[in-house]
């Protein structure tokens, strides 16, 4: 059925841009189809529309053989119910070409995924959902507590998650066993958390060893939303014009984890799997996807290890959702057949058990937790002792914050603020409590002057503009370390 709704508020104002942007923005910063995907511009091919998906996986090799493997499970369910469209299935390389490289050839996909990082940029090129939703009486209770609110806009819904998990702690039990430790308690608290990190770190015959790693890096903010809300802190306020870090609880937050860092308790950390966690240099591993596949497959049933959830902090428990999305792009000419694409793999839930499988990662629905925990068990029996369950708890419970917030007005230029003084603290060129309120009060006067003056830069200046902001925040790290 042909959705005959209203349009995207925000498309005709951006109609001059959109045609010639969204393939740019969502192909450079998402996910451009990989080699050999017949994901190409929207055309009838012998009668047959083709509906480009681009999905963003984390953990899987991008390989001839998994696309292969991903565009026969679209054809032998999705395509294979629909008459004159074909689903054509693309993911993201491990390496993207640049903009001009991408867009040679390549066409307005329908369906994109990707991570927290790339929202702001691409929200300009996505469709609103609302409608849609009301549609097909799809309740937003589909979902668990807040696991919307991180692609919701003032005037309307904008994506839907990819899976439902919070981080959890991945971490060495034979190492605790060694060190004479005990394994902690479910409910550990954050002083109980930072007197075993402290136990266990220090000098060893192959390197130091790191009792844990921190839920961000020296690169990277992702991760303080949530820790400081665990303080009773908050990053910024609900209008997101306003950086909160300079409040009590931000700032101790700040010492708690700053001063580990500091004393090389903790090192670097993200949600990515770590090489040091399997060498035996660090103990706790804060873990996303893909790290249940990275356990099963590099540490194996020959390391003792565990999953534990996030200590308990001293104002509100909390877990860092994942911030991974789909959406739909407002230029794909037949939004019909993408709204039907997308509720395949966002709300329905065959593409998620077969994304459980290949990726051993968790599902898009809150409501299918409990069916992750009996699909992995089946599929790698080395999870059958493991505490699966503290990945969901606190999605379930309606706990989770995401990781990833952005200010409304200069969203570039704030992150350059924020990134450029986040490395000075992690280098301990600044304490916290001057860093934080440096950090509120410089961010807080460009929201203020940004509000009255020119829109931020959007499409490829902006992805320019990220780029060299990674790679100028990357060098202060080094230069610092």
């Amino acid at each position: 059925m042909r959705f005959t709704g209203p349009c995207l508020s925000r498309r005709d104002l951006l109609r001059g841009t959109v045609a010639a942007g969204a393939a740019a923005v969502c192909g450079t910063v998402l996910t451009a189809c990989g080699p050999g995907s017949s994901a190409v511009a929207p055309a009838a091919r012998l009668g047959v529309l083709e509906a480009p998906i681009n999905l963003y996986i984390e953990g899987v090799p991008h390989s001839p053989t998994v696309q292969a493997l991903l565009q026969s499970f679209f054809d032998s369910t999705f395509n294979s119910r629909q008459k004159g469209i074909r689903a054509s299935v693309g993911f993201q390389q491990p390496a993207q070409p640049t903009a001009t490289q991408i867009l040679a050839g390549q066409g307005v996909p329908a369906v994109v995924s990707g991570s927290g990082p790339t929202w702001p940029t691409v929200l300009p090129f996505l469709a609103r959902l609302d409608a849609y939703l009301q549609q097909d009486n799809i309740p937003s209770t589909t979902w668990g507590g807040g696991q919307l609110d991180r692609f919701r806009q003032p005037d309307g819904l904008y994506g839907l998650p990819e899976d439902a998990a919070s981080d959890v702690y991945l971490y060495r039990q034979d190492i605790l066993d060694t060190l004479g430790l005990q394994y902690p308690a479910p409910d550990w608290t954050a002083a109980e958390a930072e007197q075993l990190w402290r136990s266990c770190s220090g000098q060893t015959p192959q390197g130091w060893r790191f009792g844990g790693n921190a839920p961000f890096g020296g690169g990277t903010t992702e991760g303080l939303p949530t820790v400081v809300a665990g303080f009773g802190g908050s990053f910024m306020d609900a209008g997101q014009t306003r950086c909160l870090l300079d409040q009590p609880g931000s700032i101790l937050a700040g010492q708690y984890w700053l001063h580990m860092v500091w004393d090389r308790v903790l090192t670097n950390g993200d949600g990515s799997p770590n090489p040091l966690i399997a060498s035996g240099q660090l103990v706790f591993n804060t873990s996303a996807d893909p790290t249940v596949l990275y356990a099963v497959q590099v540490l194996g049933p020959n390391i003792k290890w565990d999953f534990i959830p996030w200590p308990r902090f001293p104002v509100r428990p909390v877990g860092k959702l994942h911030d991974n999305f789909y959406a739909l792009v407002a230029s794909f000419p037949r939004q019909d057949i993408a709204w039907e694409l997308l509720k395949f793999v966002a709300i329905e839930p065959e593409w998620s058990r077969y994304y459980m499988r290949l990726a051993l990662a968790p599902p898009m629905l809150a409501g299918m937790m409990d069916e992750w925990y009996t699909i992995l068990r089946a599929t790698a029996p080395i999870l059958q002792g493991k505490h699966l369950e503290y990945w969901g708890q606190p999605t379930l419970a309606g706990q989770g914050i995401y990781d990833n917030e952005y200010f409304k007005y200069a969203p570039v230029q704030a992150q350059n603020l924020l990134l450029g003084d986040w490395a000075e603290l992690w280098n301990h060129k600044l304490g916290v409590t001057s860093g934080f309120r440096q950090i509120a009060q410089q961010i807080n006067a460009l929201e203020v002057a940004s509000a009255s003056g020119p829109p931020p830069p959007t499409g490829p200046q902006l992805i320019a503009e990220q780029q060299r902001l990674k790679q100028r925040v990357a060098q202060m790290v080094a230069d610092g370390s």
